[in-house]
């Protein structure tokens, strides 16, 4: 059993990384051979932070994130156009480049474990190899609120704009009938039942009720809670930041925004910095954008260095119990470990899923309202700060209680997880006659 290759893949952001990691790290534990495939941007993260092998696959599919020209188109958060720049980003690689990366990263893999953005890659190849695989989906399947996200939504536009290519890489390569499902690979997955689909989410983002929908069927759909990493230590530099400030009295919040755009990075600096004087607080930021090296961040960073501290990374596991409040942009994992860590939040929704996130946490009560990041305001933020220091809606009690039930329904997520992965059996027959 432990001699089996598991290749764990996902592309896209930190966020969308992570949790395959997890779920690697705690199957290499037990013994088996695991690798993550991921885009070449994310192997530091793999290799010396999960202490797993990599396997390298072509491309850069959320790159333009991080181009400094594109940060005024994308900081709007519309889809359309965030779908449209991605497409134009893509084109500036080879589709067979990518395609045959994922050949040679999945060989020899015995079971694949598919994250969303190359659900149809992974299914061809492990259609081809006759391996087991399994989609570890990191949100529900179908609308959350009334702003109409849904992966199932996703699937269908990621599949339009696949088809072509995707049908005649399996025909001319992996010598296979082509897909005729409208989502693609994720079609097939409903009609064959020796697909499990692992919902890495918790019940609380289903909706109203916060309860699994009764058309899933709990032997196809595994809702088990989200996984979290371990919490690694704090530098010394944020150890001495928070001592300092408990020793004054100050409360902390954290601001970060993940992998999301920003036109001009100095102004969530100047906005951390009037929060802090119109809550009284101090602030760690978590950013990686470049511009805050600038002559001028780093001047307004020296002026403000006992209000304000800068670090390009953290782990939240380990921050967030730590702080008074946490300011976000609502991506799901930042979202999770928030909620475990029973402080506050303040959401900030950027695009995709994160308004409907948003929405679900001020309806738990562990928020008091949403705040768009296109139109953050420091006096608004400032006055929700405030808000939560006092208790306001009696907010404290609520962010313990919702911690209390994320905890129950996580307990046993990962060993759930990984027992069904490496208990899924391999493709075999014509899976053409699955599609609907």
């Amino acid at each position: 059993m432990g001699s089996k290759q598991i290749t764990l893949v996902s592309i896209g952001t930190r966020g969308d990384i992570q949790p395959y990691c997890v779920l690697g790290r705690e199957l290499a534990d037990r013994g088996f051979n695991v690798a993550i495939a991921t885009e070449k941007r994310l192997e530091n993260l793999v290799v010396n932070e999960f202490g797993l092998s990599y396997r390298y696959i072509a491309g850069d599919s959320t790159g333009f994130f991080f181009q400094s020209e594109l940060q005024k188109e994308l900081v709007k958060g519309d889809v359309m156009t965030l779908l449209n720049l991605s497409k134009e980003w893509k084109a500036k690689y080879s589709v067979d480049t990518i395609l045959n990366s994922y050949v040679e990263a999945l060989k020899g893999s015995d079971i694949i474990v598919a994250g969303v953005l190359s659900i149809n890659e992974t299914f061809s190849i492990a259609e081809h190899l006759k391996a087991a695989w399994v989609p570890f989906l990191l949100g529900p399947m179908f609308t959350q609120t009334d702003n109409l996200w849904s992966l199932n939504h996703l699937f269908e536009g990621m599949w339009r704009d696949e088809k072509e290519f995707i049908n005649a890489w399996r025909h001319q390569v992996l010598d296979l009938p082509p897909i005729e499902s409208p989502m693609g690979a994720m079609g097939i997955v409903y009609s064959y039942e020796n697909i499990p689909v692992l919902v890495g989410c918790s019940t609380l983002f289903c909706g109203p009720g916060s309860t699994r929908p009764a058309h899933y069927d709990p032997k196809k759909e595994h809702f088990l809670g989200p996984v979290f990493a371990s919490p690694l230590e704090l530098p010394e530099e944020i150890t001495s930041f928070i001592s300092s400030a408990r020793a004054n009295a100050n409360p902390i919040i954290y601001i970060g925004f993940g992998s999301m755009p920003s036109d001009n990075p100095i102004t969530i600096l100047e906005m951390a910095i009037e929060v802090c004087a119109l809550a009284s607080c101090r602030a760690i930021v978590v950013a990686g954008w470049s511009e805050l090296n600038s002559e001028a961040a780093i001047s307004l960073l020296s002026k403000n260095a006992e209000t304000l501290i800068l670090v390009p990374d953290v782990s939240h596991a380990a921050l967030f119990p730590k702080v008074d409040c946490v300011i976000h942009h609502c991506g799901i994992g930042t979202t999770n470990i928030a909620l475990l860590s029973g402080s506050p939040q303040i959401p900030c929704p950027v695009m995709f899923e994160q308004p409907a996130n948003a929405e679900a946490i001020v309806n738990m009560g562990v928020a008091l309202r949403a705040h768009p990041y296109q139109s953050l305001s420091a006096q608004e933020i400032g006055h929700d700060v405030n808000a939560i220091l006092t208790n306001t809606k009696d907010i404290q009690t609520k962010v313990k209680e919702i911690a209390a039930l994320l905890e129950e329904e996580s307990n046993g997520a990962l060993d759930g997880y990984c027992n069904l992965i490496v208990n899924t059996p391999p493709l075999e027959g014509d899976l053409k006659t699955q599609v609907p």
